[in-house]
């Protein structure tokens, strides 16, 4: 894991007991925010190289587990059925896959795209 589960439930102030149904939740968010972010970063070999040393909390680096953290807090806030959630909002564009501030943290893991 980029980002040890104590930390995602300090970041999202939550005080939910381990093995507890937000808990699992929050394991389930976790992944897949974590998904997401090696996902993104090793489109390109410079990320996919970054991103494979990528194994433990202490071999991430800080502002990739920022994004990590602002990717669960979004999919927690943002439960898919609530007005206002992401499926509601405006599209992004079609290279903006991510939120802005997202996309900021982990932009010098990749190359950048000359057109």
């Amino acid at each position: 894991m980029l980002v040890d589960k104590a930390t995602a439930k300090q970041h999202l102030r939550l005080t939910v007991a381990d093995g507890s149904p937000q808990d699992v939740e929050l394991e389930h968010k976790l992944r897949a925010a974590e998904d997401i972010i090696i996902d993104y970063v090793s489109r390109n070999e410079p990320g996919a190289t970054a991103a494979a040393t990528w194994t433990t909390p202490d071999a991430t680096p800080p502002r990739a587990q920022e994004a990590v953290l602002m990717m669960v807090a979004e999919f927690w806030r943002f439960h898919g059925d609530d007005v206002g959630a992401a499926i509601y909002s405006p599209g992004r564009a079609a290279n903006e896959d991510l939120p802005p501030v997202v996309m900021g943290l982990l932009r010098r893991f990749t190359d950048p795209v000359l057109a």
